[in-house]
């Protein structure tokens, strides 16, 4: 168990270094229906979650702790490969842009090639290492509570099956909690996109609503002791977890 724990962490590190940017460059091409999007692509952490546990224990079970590591090392390689199709959305110019360059023998082409490789890299750099979307407050507080939130929600999910067999809950039971909270997720995200992408949800509203309502969830089910009580409300907060994770 201890074993397994240690290569969900492993992995996990691994595929958060892609999860952000497929997050971010999917919601770049969409505008109209961007919150249903967002749901979508995002529906494949969830479906990961849930193989995840069968398939690393039968990885486990035929090719030993190394062997497993190495596989699961060459299928989070292969992101690279899945990142390395993704493009940027074409930049439309404005009618009015497009006619003065034309006026001057130019072209947007032209106007893109006059910036260099260094140059862009440079720009790039300086805005990774800039802090200045830190002095927005509420954004701030988006971030310390997405931290926070995210932080109880692995905690729980990867020990929970730990903490209910030394409740005396059996194994087989145990196993199951995170494939319950893993359903919910996947189903309140498709769930969260609809409602999100509808013209008359408030974004923000929504993702504070469901933010709070999961953290207190998370901090009752310390006190949960039942194998139904952690089901029901590790579902629960499964459910409302995804409801916010798509506007992040």
């Amino acid at each position: 168990m201890v074993v397994l724990h240690e290569l969900c962490v492993r992995v996990g590190m691994g595929f958060n270094m892609v999860t952000l940017t497929s997050f971010v460059i999917v919601q770049q091409h969409f505008k109209k229906f961007r919150a249903l999007a967002a749901a979508i692509s995002a529906c494949g952490l969830s479906v990961g979650s849930l193989s995840s546990g069968p398939l690393l224990t039968a990885m486990l079970n035929a090719f030993q702790w190394r062997g497993t590591l190495l596989l699961m090392s060459a299928m989070v390689l292969n992101c690279c490969v899945f990142g390395a199709l993704y493009r940027p959305p074409p930049t439309h110019l404005p009618c009015k842009d497009r006619k003065r360059l034309k006026s001057t023998g130019m072209d947007s082409k032209t106007c893109d090639c006059d910036t260099s490789f260094c140059e862009t890299l440079l720009h790039t750099l300086k805005n990774l290492t800039s802090l200045s979307l830190f002095r927005n407050v509420p954004f701030t507080l988006v971030c310390v509570g997405t931290l926070l939130m995210n932080f109880g929600l692995m905690m729980f999910l990867q020990h929970t099956p730990s903490r209910a067999v030394c409740l005396g809950i059996t194994r087989e039971s145990a196993y199951l909690l995170p494939t319950v909270t893993g359903v919910t997720l996947l189903k309140g995200r498709v769930i969260g996109g609809v409602i999100g992408n509808l013209s008359c949800t408030n974004r923000l509203l929504q993702y504070g609503v469901s933010i709070v309502t999961c953290g207190v969830m998370i901090i009752i089910l310390g006190s949960m002791h039942s194998f139904m009580s952690l089901a029901v409300f590790g579902a629960g907060a499964g459910f409302v977890a995804g409801m916010f994770n798509l506007y992040l």
